[in-house]
């Protein structure tokens, strides 16, 4: 008896093969996948996002000192407004001087690590300060008020136009990356921010003027006046809070002062002196020691509001002290 040869069986193995192969690709990519999410994980983690990352590898290559030349930008910016015409003074104006000075605030929020690119923000603080002639002094105050305001207007533009016209912020706004909003700047995310005050001082005194608000501190003593205007121009100031510039430099409203010695004569007596009162004995609150409704009510409105009922907000209480003058004088 004959044996029989097997013949081996083909199919099975190139299925076999198959399946190795198939084995090994799923495998390879499993592994290709894995390190493309490692990559991705490290790439967003530092910079935020691929476009970000892509922005970091142009900027390296096309603009490699642009830290350096940022920083020449800001220099040149920074001794620009300090070294420009400002505000040309004309008579009549009081304005003796006009000085500015660019204070560098940056903020340094978060530092780069090998995770992560920090941010910075570079903040440009624009301080001007207008010497006026003592005699300013003796205008009245809604006049002052309304004067400083367009000196003021004029200044501010001029700073604005120094500052959005400087090298500097024409750099950062091209080369910024748009969805940031932020430049990469010595491995960090940097901002950029701009903001201005202007001062205004006649002797001791010293202003600060604005549409809806007028300060004046003289002698470590502050007065704030809410401003009302009409058609671009203050045409009333009201008085609303008074007070102390303390030592130490912070500022102690009389109200407040008040409020606490009422509390105090309250705990102390049990009840609440109320000789202040207009049926009381501060009547008639001493009304000819002003000259005008307006120097009356400046001073008088908010003993008005505090110790009569009727009126509902301090503009009431000032507009009844006027009144009040009228009928008394």
């Amino acid at each position: 008896m004959s044996e029989e040869i097997q013949e081996p069986n083909t199919p099975n193995i190139l299925s076999t093969k198959k399946s190795l192969i198939l084995g090994c690709i799923i495998f390879c990519l499993g592994l290709l996948i894995i390190e493309a999410i490692k990559i991705n994980y490290q790439v967003t983690n530092k910079y935020g996002s691929w476009g970000h990352y892509w922005e970091h590898v142009r900027l390296n290559r096309e603009k490699p000192k642009l830290a350096e030349e940022l920083d020449a930008a800001r220099d040149a910016y920074k001794y620009t407004v300090e070294n420009s015409v400002l505000y040309m003074i004309r008579d009549g104006d009081y304005v003796e001087s006009v000085t500015a000075e660019v204070v560098y605030d940056d903020i340094r929020s978060a530092e780069t690590t090998a995770e992560r690119i920090g941010s910075w923000c570079n903040l440009d603080k624009a301080y001007v300060t207008v010497q006026l002639d003592k005699s300013f002094n003796s205008i009245p105050d809604l006049d002052k008020c309304n004067m400083l305001l367009k000196i003021q207007d004029e200044i501010e533009h001029n700073l604005s136009e120094l500052y959005y016209g400087s090298s500097y912020y024409q750099m950062f706004e091209q080369y910024k990356y748009q969805p940031r909003d932020s430049i990469e700047y010595k491995d960090h995310y940097l901002w950029i921010e701009y903001t201005q005050r202007c001062t205004f001082t006649a002797g001791t005194t010293e202003y600060s003027p604005g549409t809806y608000m007028f300060s004046v501190i003289k002698n470590n003593r502050y007065t704030f006046y809410n401003c009302r205007e009409s058609h671009g121009e203050v045409v009333k100031l009201i008085k609303y809070d008074t007070g102390t510039i303390e030592a130490d430099g912070s500022w102690t409203s009389d109200s407040e002062k008040k409020k606490s010695k009422d509390t105090t004569t309250t705990n102390s007596s049990g009840k609440k002196d109320t000789t202040g009162s207009s049926s009381g004995s501060y009547n008639p609150y001493d009304v000819h020691d002003y000259d005008s409704a307006d120097d009356f009510a400046d001073d008088k409105y908010e003993e008005f509001y505090d110790y009569e009922d009727e009126y509902e907000d301090e503009d009431e209480a000032y507009d009844a002290a006027e009144d009040y003058w009228y009928d008394e004088y």
